[in-house]
């Protein structure tokens, strides 16, 4: 009923899965050559009339004993797709949890004509897979669609996460090279705007208590206000947290 094209490897026709009346179908892409797989082609055969009330939910997995991922559909107005598939490096950083699947996008072909990004220039690969399995289920369009649109919720909710914790990272490179006010206020404005704000309600505190008959206060309380919070700063500079208005 289906069936595959990985690059520069034969075509695999789809297989029933048992006691699934049908509905359900898989396709092991077998590795023929030393390269991994970076375009895939899936497509319904040209001989079936596929319903149109149904759609295909299209699944991946590197090995029967991981847990299948959505990654898109066919349907009778879409009979086919090409999934780009980046299989990750062997050579891991440290500390990276990301799953042995890479990146597959759905329905994407760039059309570049470029070279294979996974060989080396010796034309072997790094990283070969032995095998890549893609679970196809035949459901109502309703119940089909659905579940994509929550799975696409659920990929944008991850990006923007991904997306807040990058923003949100500091970079260290700007960091070390901060060695002026100025500079401190073009990286961290809004702190800056905070940071001083604490300093003058500070001030502001201690010296209101100096005030005379004509609203003055003497330079020199100013001059001690400065060397004792100096000192308290360079002790304990959390203490300008809990600055608050008299």
């Amino acid at each position: 009923m289906f069936a595959a094209i990985a690059s520069g490897n034969p075509l695999q026709l789809s297989v029933e899965v048992p006691n699934s009346n049908g509905l359900q179908h898989t396709i092991v892409l077998s590795r023929t050559k030393p390269k991994l797989y970076s375009h895939i082609t899936l497509f319904i055969l040209p001989n079936v009339t596929f319903p149109q009330d149904y759609i295909a939910t299209v699944y991946f997995k590197l090995s029967p004993q991981e847990e299948f991922k959505l990654f898109g559909y066919l349907s009778s107005e879409k009979p086919s797709a090409i999934f780009k598939v980046q299989i990750p490096s062997s050579k891991k950083d440290a500390g990276d949890t990301s799953d042995g699947l890479g990146e597959i996008d759905m329905d994407v072909d760039d059309g570049s004509g470029a070279a294979d990004p996974f060989t080396d220039t010796n034309g072997s690969s790094s990283n070969n897979i032995s095998e890549l399995i893609i679970g196809i289920s035949i459901e109502p369009r309703e119940q089909g669609m659905m579940k994509l649109e929550e799975w696409k919720a659920s990929m944008n909710a991850e990006a923007q996460k991904n997306n807040s914790l990058i923003l949100s990272r500091p970079n260290l490179g700007i960091i070390r090279n901060i060695t002026t006010a100025g500079q401190l206020a073009q990286v961290y404005p809004s702190l800056t705007q905070e940071l001083a704000a604490k300093i003058v309600q500070h001030a502001y505190n201690y010296l209101s208590g100096f005030l005379d008959a004509q609203g003055n206060v003497p330079i020199k309380r100013f001059d001690t206000w400065w060397d004792k919070f100096r000192n308290r700063l360079a002790n304990d500079g959390t203490f300008l947290d809990e600055v608050t208005k008299n």
